[in-house]
């Protein structure tokens, strides 16, 4: 159980970071089975995505994704074969759904890996329990001064309230990655250290 910060200077910043670390994710697993809901942030995280696997290609013929925010004609575009772009709801359970769609030998049915903002007022519109929680890794992208208060709301609260994104702390592995608008949401001493620590 751990939930891990890293500030970095910008929404292009951290646009840049988060798609190095799914293409890395794709490249190092070719039968990644990831989920991608990205439509609440201004990070141009997709728009670096396409960039990097231009500059590093990627073999996206073994991948799945689960797309929430109807981006099937871009990640075609990517690469990933028609039969293997999946829309999924918020309500949806991504176990049972791997199950009955997805499941080969080579990736066994687990889902690797889900990246999603969260909007303004601390919605994920993906359920933590129900689409979150069988993901192995959880990369929370969270950008700009307007989702300050959110950020301080996710490392205060300890996952027994009404908001639902501290729910996440009982997840084996979540990376925040936040621009530093963002970030000062969290305490000083907190953010100084995330930002020297893992910059």
């Amino acid at each position: 159980m751990a939930m891990n910060f890293k500030v970095l200077e910008n929404e292009q910043i951290v646009a840049e970071y988060a798609a190095d670390i799914l293409r890395k994710q794709f490249n190092n697993n070719p039968t990644t089975i990831a989920g991608v809901h990205l439509s609440k942030d201004n990070s141009p995280v997709l728009d670096e995505l396409k960039k990097n696997v231009d500059n590093h290609p990627v073999d996206f013929s073994q991948i799945n994704i689960l797309d929430y925010d109807d981006n099937k004609s871009y990640f075609e575009a990517l690469g990933v074969p028609e039969g293997q772009i999946y829309n999924v709801s918020f309500n949806e359970d991504t176990e049972s759904f791997i199950k009955d769609k997805i499941k080969t030998k080579e990736n066994k049915g687990k889902l690797i890996t889900q990246i999603l903002s969260i909007d303004t007022n601390g919605k994920l519109d993906i359920s933590v329990k129900q689409g979150l929680f069988s993901a192995r890794e959880v990369i929370l992208i969270i950008t700009g001064s307007d989702k300050k208060e959110i950020v301080h709301r996710l490392y205060e609260e300890n996952g027994k309230t009404n908001f639902e994104p501290s729910d996440l702390k009982a997840h084996r592995m979540v990376n925040v990655v936040l621009d530093e608008a963002a970030a000062e949401g969290l305490p000083e001493d907190v953010r100084q250290y995330f930002t020297a620590r893992f910059a």
